[in-house]
Formats: structure tokens, C-alpha cells, sequence
């Protein structure tokens, strides 16, 4: 085979392959009571834009496991952490808290760190899971005062697919951080 051919093929290969790939629409809004009043933070507070550290090629990669009879994975319509980054800005409004632009006492920053994606069996029921793992600091005037890696996890049953599993993902990855304590006696 030559190398024009071994290109060609390897082209359409590529092709097909994301033919499969389904891409999907999360629209994202957080509708949870968290029971959390951030209207009166110690200082302003900002959400800088979370970073991907997933060794990946597209940031809008969910997974590329197989559920059902999709062979290609899943993309969302925006990168994986903008979605993180955007649940959080909505969990903290929620409570109240009004987000600032610019030079602020406290920032909160973060980065993907993985996705994992697994078929579990849950009473007889294949259910898709989901797990975001998130790297979150808090930090007040450079400093880095708080810490933490989250675990936001979503389960939904195969044939409802995968955004309810990624809405309750992003859901429990704001509980996750607003439940912290020591989170919160820094902001609080």
C-alpha cells in the first residue's frame, strides 16, 4: 500500500468513526436547594475559567465509551470544564452570592482532571455512570487559602442517556463544594 493510500484509508476511517460520535446538548441549569446563603461573603467573588488537564484532543469530549448503539461517544455543544465552570457560577448564585468581574478578594479556580464513564448495573437496570473529578482552589489575594478535588457523580438508567447522568453530575459537583465546611468559614 502505498503512502497515498494508506492515507486515504486512514482518512476515512477517521470519517466514519465520528460519524458515530453523537453530539448532545446538556443546557445546564441548577435548579437544587443547597441551603447555602453566600449573600453575604466576606469579600467579592469570582470564578475564573476552569482549564481541561484531560489528555485529550477535543474539550468537548464527555466519553468515548459505547452506550447502546452509539460507537463513537459523546460530545457536548462547549468544552467539559466551561460546563463545570458555569454550574458552579450558577450553584453560588443560587445561594445568593453575587459573582464579580476583575480584581476580587476571593477567586475560586479549578481544572478538569478526568471523566470516568462506566455501565453499571443497578437492580437489574443498566444504568450509565458518570464521575467528574474536579480540581477546585480557593484562593484571596494570591494566596491559595482552600483546596480540594470533587467527585461529581450522575446515574441514570441506559435508555434515558447521558445528559441526565451529566446534570446530575454538575448538580452533586456544587453540592460536593458548597458542603464543604472549611470552604465555606473561609467565604462566609
Amino acid at each position: 500500500m502505498t503512502n497515498r493510500h494508506f492515507l486515504i484509508s486512514f482518512i476515512s476511517l477517521m470519517i466514519l468513526s465520528c460519524a458515530h460520535a453523537e453530539k448532545v446538548v446538556i443546557d445546564f441549569n441548577y435548579e437544587g436547594d443547597h441551603r447555602v446563603d453566600f449573600s453575604a461573603l466576606k469579600g467579592s467573588l469570582k470564578i475564573a475559567e476552569f482549564a481541561d488537564e484531560r489528555n485529550i484532543d477535543d474539550a468537548t469530549l464527555i466519553t468515548a465509551t459505547n452506550f447502546g448503539e452509539n460507537s463513537g461517544g459523546y460530545y457536548a455543544e462547549v468544552a467539559i470544564a466551561k460546563l463545570v465552570q458555569t454550574a458552579l457560577e450558577q450553584g453560588f448564585e443560587s445561594g445568593g452570592a453575587t459573582l464579580s468581574e476583575g480584581e476580587t478578594v476571593f477567586t475560586i479556580s479549578g481544572a478538569l482532571l478526568a471523566i470516568d464513564a462506566i455501565k453499571v448495573d443497578r437492580q437489574g437496570v443498566e444504568n450509565i455512570q458518570i464521575t467528574f473529578r474536579t480540581k477546585v482552589e480557593l484562593t484571596s489575594q494570591g494566596r491559595v487559602v482552600w483546596q480540594t478535588t470533587l467527585f461529581g457523580r450522575g446515574r441514570a438508567p441506559v435508555e434515558e442517556g447521558v445528559i441526565p447522568v451529566i446534570q446530575e453530575a454538575l448538580s452533586r459537583t456544587i453540592r460536593e463544594l458548597v458542603g464543604d465546611d472549611y470552604f465555606k468559614m473561609e467565604l462566609i
